[in-house]
């Protein structure tokens, strides 16, 4: 049973870096200028992104946006508030990756959830691919 719940925490700290994941690299795709995006910008690109990969219905659109502009905005506080503390941003980013998911399973369906997660992963796996030049 012990094992269970330590592979359930693996996975939950997994899930909770992959979202942070995904809102930091929105945050990193520049502007048609090249100037770094808002915190609106940011999230407005999350709920698109997460509404055609998700096919959202109207009501979902609403409620994703306020979550993921509520989640950027308190993820850009506390990269100034800890002035480039990679330990603290990486707890403060689990820690609100976890608040985000809550709010998230509210909105989405089981289904959603899980096909969020899954792309999630897999977005990391590529980025993590394209880090090491494995590309093809």
């Amino acid at each position: 049973m012990s094992k269970n719940i330590s592979v359930m925490k693996k996975i939950g700290m997994f899930v909770c870096f992959a979202l942070l994941s995904v809102n930091i690299a929105f945050s990193q795709l520049p502007q048609g200028s090249g100037q770094r995006l808002t915190v609106e910008e940011r999230a407005k690109r999350t709920t698109e992104w997460m509404t055609s990969e998700l096919n959202l219905t109207q009501e979902q659109i609403v409620a994703v946006d306020s979550i993921n502009l509520l989640y950027t905005r308190a993820q850009q506080s506390y990269f100034q508030a800890v002035d480039g503390d990679r330990d603290k941003i990486r707890e403060a980013m689990i820690t609100l990756g976890k608040e985000k998911e809550e709010a998230l399973s509210k909105v989405l369906t089981p289904s959603q959830l899980e096909d969020y997660k899954a792309k999630i992963r897999e977005m990391i796996n590529n980025r993590g691919s394209k880090r090491s030049g494995d590309e093809k």
